[in-house]
Formats: C-alpha cells, sequence, structure tokens
C-alpha cells in the first residue's frame, strides 16, 4: 500500500470509528518478527532552535506570535529545527544482529534486551494553515547495547555483552503519526564494516470526541492536555502498515504514559 492510499484508508478508519474494539482483541503480545527489533522510547529531552540554530524559549513576556523567543537576543522565534535525545529499551528477535545465539536471550528465551541512547536533528516546516511546526526529516544516530542480567535477576538486564552504533535518515509523513527511517547503518563493535537496517517510527495517538487524531505533536486538532490526571492513562493506538489500528498496550507505557515504538528490520 502507497502512502497515499495509506493515509485516505487512515482517515476512512477515523471517520467510521475505526473497530478498535475488534483491533484490539486480535492483538498478540507485540513482539518482533524474525531479523526485527522493537525499541521503545523511555523519555526524551528536546528542544527547538531556529533556522542561525539559536535556542527558542517560552516568551515570557507572552507577545510573541509564536509563544517563544530567541534566547540569545529576544526575537520572536520561529522553530525550524527540533533536536532531542532519547533514551530507549526494547527487544530483539532471537537469530538477528542484535541477538545471535540463545545465550543472550532474556525475554521469554526467544528475545535479547537491548538499549540505546539516540539523538536527532528534525528539519521543520510552518504549516501555512494551522501556523504550527510540522516535523519533515533530519538525522538521527546514537549507540546501542545488548545487555543480560549482571546482579539482580529481578530487574531488567544491565551488563553489555554487545556493543555499538546507528546512523539513518528520517523522514515524517504528516498528517500520519509515523516516521520512517532510511538509509540506516549499523556497526557492531569488533566486527568490521556496517549492517543496513530499516525502520519505522510509530508514535502513540488518541482520538477526540470529534473524530480528531490527537498526538503530543498537536498533528491535527486540539493538544492532549496534561493538567488532566487522567492524561498518562488515556487510550491510545498505534497506525499500522496496512492502515489498521493496534491499542498500546500496558507494557508500551512508562510510568502510565505511551510511548513511541521504534520497529527496526535488518
Amino acid at each position: 500500500m502507497n502512502l497515499r492510499s495509506q493515509r485516505s484508508l487512515f482517515w476512512i478508519l477515523l471517520c467510521l470509528g475505526c473497530s478498535l474494539s475488534n483491533s484490539a482483541a486480535a492483538q498478540g503480545f507485540p513482539a518482533p518478527g524474525a531479523n526485527q527489533a522493537f525499541l521503545y522510547e523511555m523519555n526524551e529531552a528536546a528542544v527547538l532552535l531556529n533556522g542561525d540554530g539559536h535556542l527558542l524559549v517560552p516568551d515570557p513576556s507572552r507577545t510573541s506570535p509564536t509563544g517563544l523567543v530567541d534566547a540569545t537576543n529576544g526575537a520572536v522565534g520561529i522553530p525550524a529545527i527540533r533536536r532531542a535525545t532519547s533514551q530507549l529499551q526494547g527487544v530483539a528477535a532471537l537469530g538477528s544482529l542484535l541477538c545471535p545465539v540463545p545465550q543472550l536471550a532474556t525475554v521469554r528465551g526467544t528475545e535479547c534486551t537491548v538499549i540505546a541512547t539516540g539523538t536527532d536533528d528534525v528539519q521543520l516546516i510552518i504549516d501555512p494553515t494551522t501556523g504550527q511546526a510540522i516535523p519533515s526529516s533530519g538525522r538521527v544516530s546514537g549507540t546501542y547495547a545488548v545487555v543480560v542480567q549482571l546482579d539482580n535477576a529481578t530487574d531488567s538486564p544491565e551488563l553489555p555483552v554487545q556493543t555499538g552504533t546507528f546512523d539513518g535518515v528520517i523522514n515524517f509523513q504528516p498528517p500520519l503519526p509515523l516516521g520512517f527511517v532510511s538509509d540506516g547503518k549499523l556497526t557492531i563493535d569488533g566486527m568490521p564494516g556496517s549492517f543496513p537496517f530499516q525502520a519505522v517510527f510509530r508514535q502513540p495517538f488518541t482520538i477526540s470526541a470529534k473524530g480528531d487524531v490527537l498526538t503530543q505533536r498537536g498533528v491535527r486538532g486540539a493538544q492532549v492536555s496534561h493538567r488532566d490526571a487522567s492524561a498518562r492513562r488515556t487510550r491510545a493506538y498505534y497506525l499500522l502498515d496496512d492502515g489498521n489500528l493496534e491499542s498500546v498496550r500496558p507494557e508500551e507505557r512508562a510510568v502510565g504514559w505511551p510511548i513511541v515504538r521504534f520497529e527496526i528490520k535488518f
């Protein structure tokens, strides 16, 4: 299915109520397939920069039309770049590059635990109809480690047994809550060369009573209010490649918040 068809199907599904209960009932445990890894964004620290690379901060006078000002000179802040660093954790299927032997498996005997630190610099464009800054494309890179248990069999694994780096280009396709990583390259410390990969970046989203798609970046409709005591535990969804919706499961949350799922295929 091409992106245009996928986008059309996405909105049709929303208008029809998406058959959410049926979709949720059909789901199994979210697990990567062969030669795949699923990583989840456990936390993120992000800043906005203008075209000159200056940090933008909230306008204390509340007179800036964008709500932001240049931290260096107080000028109206127009975001051009979103720079973020995230900590990720997830699993890789046994037999994949990140889980080569059964001795490294720490989840269900068929998956290895992977942790990573990723950074991205994403170019932003201003939507002329809404005035919102929409992510377009940029570089994504970072380091990773495959970890096993060290001295506590109850908590998550923490001893690195394989380490390396990754790098690629991420492209977003608004209004879909998806990003696509292309030209991905994975390096494994101690091994020559690099290995190609592709990935899909699935942002969790909610649906308003009007049927609007709401993401924490406000792609369409009003933004989710984080002042609502129930906001962290609101029902949320991922958009799948075939246009269907998948409910975010309890294990796909961090301290209650629905989290981004980063699906990697080698």
